[in-house]
């Protein structure tokens, strides 16, 4: 049995044989009779004790506020006297928090684990008492504090359950890890667990989760990689620039900055101990290095140079694994994930915490899982033209097209090895065609050898027309396709269409349709339309803002499109420092936005309705400051007078509040247009969950919608609800409704396809969907 090592213990790992010939998704079948109730991964809290205290504490001699290890070390040192005066404390940046009341005092420490052991004087005062028992109405800040304390509470006392923590409320049991096969990985099924105080008072939530590491360790990494005849730099280019965890450390995580080859464990000296880097970590660690040779990785702490030791680091995440098993990895990540399995797994957790009373410790007691009242959106009423309604259920069907476009003039680009193909593709796309409302005429034919960068410029520049797109018929998904869209889309500024050649599609109605869609949206024509709520003016302009993370720079995705012609649009990018959330370069999109309106619609819009993804509950002020300051200043500079009325939303998807449908004696997803607006919502301002999709597998997410802005007071809550569900089908690229309203997964897939493509997009492209 494969086993991984982890702080010198050996665990089993479950072998998981993937199973490459799994059946296809089937959708579930439509109920006839929903229930009336949803069941959540919440319950209630309830505070036995009135208030927490918190309490400042002064170090003599002063230790500045930026050395923080330093401090942290200094109340360590005296911990005990702590204890024994405020009971089982926490703490927390400059502050101690306890549920028990004291006076002022004084102790002695001595710094631990420190460079610096002084002797330290901390004269310890009460500053202010927290309420508990009316937790839902505190402001917001006062809130986010208390969840702090409360959290860090909520991970002592799952301590006795013996499971290894990671970082933002996330717990595992490594015993139960399952070895996936052909890899160099395992999968783990945790719990997230999180204190929050809501609308009606504190709630606790669980929900499971799944993470992937790696079953080597990184000195074992390295052994490979030598019998591979790997030289040391090709070893440090590949570890350059990845994160590892420890298993010395708990939870915390390292970015390796260089591996050197040429310092040792015993060779490295820890400062100002002078003591070997070896004897060091086997006193503080209690681990023992096996391999004396090993090189050092280096990483970066408070600014200075740390060297961690291979054989207890692990890389974390999923690298080259993920392309060659990426569909099965995905079935391990929603492993467990299963409606009943999940509800299985969490209700096992609450009666475990329950049952073991392990926060009654700390004054809380533990409710029943809370249940909710189901409210559901009816489905909103899609169009093909004035008077014809389309059901959002006939989206899939390849109905015909609101605004066709007639493909006369464009080229098709393939290899030779492929030219049965890509003769098969036309034949069947001009069959398609006709349902569509679209003719397709004749191509023009561009035959090459192999289809990389050079061939496709070079077959431009001989095929000099201007097209209206190019569509290639490429054969490696990720090479090809990135070179191809880099000359076309980035450099060239053309619409073009990649498809991959498998033959058995080429013959298939269904997906020369879809072609045939996904190119009418990208040249300017809307497929169909949907009917808003009267509040929203047919004179709005809709934006969508994401920034995306996954690149050396973080890339802003900006689009902007008018009332529901999603295809009448613009849409730019820019980059920015990387992990930089706040966009300070909206200025110039909002202008450009404003010139293209004006340029399709004659006007200027009356209303401006901004959805904003992706931002933490402790940046939305500065979010809502800093980005709509820029909104108002160009429009300040538009027109004498002009003053459109602006409501902005924060979208967040990545939460773990999970809803679930009673139906007789188990659960299922909620349906789409599911609404959840009382009692676990935030406190003191406008939000609401929102379930508009449907979950292919597993379990669904919610998605969590904060009213940042609102000037339009027509437009209340239950009209943001029905717009942003109406906007989710309104994505092009799929026959079913989204997670998000289309605005947010077309900024969102502007700036992803830039970061991928590795280019700033091209201005001839700015009003068309061609990252379609």
């Amino acid at each position: 049995m494969a086993c991984i090592k982890i702080a010198g213990k050996v665990i089993p790992m479950i072998k998981h044989q993937i199973n490459p010939k799994a059946p296809p998704f089937l959708p579930k079948t439509p109920r006839a009779f929903g229930p009336k109730m949803l069941k959540s991964n919440m319950c209630q809290l309830t505070a036995v004790l009135t208030s927490i205290y918190q309490y400042s504490f002064a170090i003599a001699p002063k230790v500045e506020d930026s050395l923080a290890h330093l401090r942290r070390s200094i109340v360590k040192g005296c911990s005990e006297v702590l204890t024994n005066t405020l009971g089982d404390y926490v703490h927390s940046g400059g502050s101690l928090y306890s549920f028990n009341k004291a006076s002022n005092f004084h102790v002695t420490s001595r710094a631990v684990d420190s460079e610096l052991r002084a002797n330290y004087e901390i004269e310890v005062a009460l500053s202010r008492e927290v309420p508990l028992k009316d937790a839902g109405k505190l402001s917001a800040e006062q809130a986010q504090e208390l969840e702090m304390v409360l959290n860090i509470y909520l991970r002592k006392a799952v301590e006795a359950l013996r499971l290894f923590p990671l970082k933002n409320n996330r717990y595992f049991n490594l015993a139960q890890a399952s070895a996936i096969a052909g890899t160099n990985l395992m999968s783990v099924t945790g719990y997230f667990l999180s204190v929050a105080a809501v609308k009606e008072g504190l709630y606790l939530t669980i929900d499971t989760i799944t993470e992937f590491f790696r079953s080597k360790n990184c000195l074992e990494e390295i052994r490979e990689m030598k019998t591979h005849g790997f030289s040391d730099k090709r070893m440090c280019d590949f570890f350059k620039g990845k994160r590892v965890s420890l298993c010395v450390t708990k939870g915390k995580t390292w970015r390796i900055s260089a591996v050197n080859f040429e310092l040792t464990p015993i060779k490295a000296i820890v400062k100002p101990e002078e003591t070997p880097l070896i004897k060091y970590w086997e006193e503080k660690y209690k681990v023992r290095v096996t391999e004396l040779a090993q090189p050092l990785f280096k990483a970066k702490k408070n600014g200075e140079a740390v060297f961690l030791i291979p054989e207890f680091c692990h890389l974390t995440g999923v690298e080259e694994e993920s392309k060659r098993f990426g569909k099965n990895m995905a079935d391990l990540a929603t492993a467990g994930g299963e409606p009943q399995e999940k509800d299985r797994l969490i209700g096992n957790m609450f009666r475990v915490l329950g049952n073991g009373r392990m926060l009654e410790r700390y004054g809380l007691v533990m409710s029943e899982r809370t249940k909710l009242p189901l409210q559901v959106l009816s489905k909103p009423v899609l169009r093909l033209g004035e008077g014809e309604v389309l059901s959002p259920d006939m989206l899939s069907k390849g109905v015909r097209i609101m605004n066709p476009i007639n493909f006369i003039n464009w080229l098709f680009i393939y290899e030779r090895k492929n030219y049965t193909s890509a003769e098969q593709l036309c034949v069947t796309m001009q069959k398609a065609s006709g349902a569509l409302g679209v003719v397709v005429k004749d191509p023009e034919w561009a035959e090459l050898n192999y289809i990389d960068s050079y061939s496709v410029e070079n077959a431009i520049m001989k095929h000099s027309a201007d097209y209206q797109f190019i569509l290639v018929l490429i054969s490696d998904r990720h090479k090809q396709y990135k070179s191809v869209k880099k000359i076309l889309d980035i450099q060239q500024g053309i619409v073009s269409q990649c498809v991959y050649s498998d033959y058995k599609k080429m013959n298939s109605l269904v997906f020369s349709s879809n072609i045939i869609r996904q190119l009418n949206a990208k040249m300017g024509g809307d497929l169909y339309s949907v009917e808003l709520p009267a509040e929203v003016p047919r004179n709005t302009m809709f934006v969508g803002i994401d920034v995306c993370h996954c690149a050396r720079c973080s890339a802003v995705g900006f689009y902007s499109n008018a009332y529901t012609h999603l295809a009448r649009c613009f849409c730019d990018t820019a980059l920015q420092k990387r992990g930089q959330e706040v966009v300070t370069l909206l200025a110039p999109f909002y202008a450009s936005a404003f010139y293209t309106y004006l340029k399709q619609q004659g006007k200027l819009p009356d209303y401006i309705f901004i959805y904003r993804d992706g931002v933490g509950r402790s940046q939305r002020n500065i979010i809502v400051e800093k980005e709509l300051s820029q909104l108002k200043k160009v429009v300040s500079n538009l027109r004498a007078g002009y003053k459109p009325e602006i409501t902005m939303v924060i979208v967040n998807k990545r939460i773990h509040q999970r809803f679930l449908q009673e139906i007789g004696p188990r659960v299922d997803n909620p349906e789409p247009g599911t609404i959840i607006d009382t009692k676990v919502t935030e406190n003191g301002c406008d939000n609401f969950f929102m379930v508009s999709a449907i979950a292919r597998k597993g379990t669904i997410r919610p998605t969590h919608f904060y009213i940042a802005h609102n000037e339009r007071k027509v437009v209340t809550k239950l009209v943001i609800q029905k717009v942003s569900y109406a906007m989710s089908f309104m994505y092009y690229n799929t026959p079913w409704s989204l997670k998000v309203p289309a605005q947010i997964a077309l900024a969102d897939k502007k700036a992803y396809y830039v970061s991928t493509i590795e280019g700033q997009s091209n201005k001839k492209l700015a009003c068309t969907e061609s990252f379609l």
